[in-house]
């Protein structure tokens, strides 16, 4: 039978919680566009913030896009509305739901201009001196959602998040994606200059991993396997939370990571070999190389990769640093990967 793995403890990330909480006490006056490489810990280090707020401060409405099905722009104004929370969505969660509610007589008006509802109740809250913060977890999923069939949904949702921030000041709103080529695109949008702010959030760093595992008193590490641990892995808690459950279940450190790193060279194989030309190929290897060389690979300017990024990125393989034209590897696995198939 398998064992059940104990929740862990959060760790650290003083820094990114100082700086989120800052960001709601602020006026609002710009998007957070909070990003990272996948499972880094964005998610966690956000419900650990808002569930920290002050319940009578504060109004949060907090969505996360992970595995849901949206199929409509109605789909997706149902999460924000209570009355029909739970239908046309898929494992969507939400916190404080009912951040926004509607009346039937506002129906007719919701049907013509949703957003006019929204930003009327934002104003009744914030009149009671309560904060409102809107917070979308994996926006990236909405962008192929288009109202009334020619309008992006993301398009909209930006110019009134934008009006919310910038101009009436009347919610704080975070967007956090694991999605680099989208933060990319953000990044370089000419709509969201001066409305907007970045904010990366990496792996966890060395000394807090080698203090919350060498402290695990459960499993009894030594110095010797805390390194072994972090040295394939990295601060990526979910990568290291799942050879925690193979070791708690009688597997050895060493064989569990061995396991992983096969796992991934396999992947990298497949993609590798069916689903990039002969061209991409060749490129595909030369900056994998030199990540796992260096820890990073810097675009030259003006070098046409983009579309391999793209793919890189939604495979997971690679993680893109828009603001310093950086391509790094996913996980430090990955970095072992690349050494082991290219070099």
């Amino acid at each position: 039978m398998t064992k059940k793995l104990p929740q862990l403890t959060f760790i650290n990330r003083q820094k990114e919680q100082k700086y989120l909480k800052n960001y709601f006490d602020s006026i609002p006056n710009a998007i957070l566009f909070l990003y990272g490489p996948k499972s880094c810990g964005k998610t966690t280090l956000i419900e650990k913030v808002i569930n920290n707020l002050e319940e009578k401060k504060y109004a949060t409405n907090y969505i996360n896009l992970r595995g849901t099905i949206i199929e409509n722009f109605n789909s997706f104004l149902n999460i924000f509305f209570q009355e029909n929370s739970n239908k046309g969505v898929l494992q969507a969660i939400t916190l404080n739901i009912g951040f926004f509610k509607l009346n039937l007589k506002d129906r007719k008006i919701f049907e013509k201009n949703p957003f006019k509802i929204m930003e009327d109740q934002l104003r009744k809250i914030n009149e009671k001196g309560i904060k409102p913060i809107i917070i979308i977890d994996e926006i990236q999923n909405l962008k192929s959602i288009y109202m009334n069939g020619d309008r992006r949904l993301l398009d909209e949702l930006f110019s009134f998040f934008i009006r919310l921030t910038k101009e009436t000041h009347l919610a704080n709103i975070v967007l956090a994606t694991s999605d680099s080529y989208f933060i990319e695109e953000i990044y370089n949008s000419v709509k969201l200059e001066k409305t907007s702010e970045f904010y990366l959030v990496d792996h966890l760093k060395k000394s807090d991993i080698l203090e919350w595992l060498t402290n695990y008193k459960e499993y009894n590490f030594s110095k010797k396997q805390v390194d072994y641990i972090y040295n394939y892995l990295g601060g990526s808690p979910w990568e290291i939370q799942q050879i925690l459950v193979e070791i708690k279940n009688g597997e050895t450190v060493e064989k569990s990571i061995e396991k992983r790193i096969k796992i991934l060279k396999g992947k990298i194989y497949d993609f590798y070999e069916d689903q990039l030309d002969k061209k991409q190929q060749v490129i595909f290897k030369k900056i994998s190389k030199e990540i796992a060389k260096k820890g990073f690979y810097k675009r030259i300017s003006g070098e046409k990769i983009f579309k391999l990024i793209k793919i890189a990125i939604e495979k997971d393989f690679w993680f893109y640093e828009a603001s310093e034209q950086k391509i790094i590897a996913n996980s430090r696995s990955l970095e072992h990967v690349f050494g082991k198939i290219f070099t």
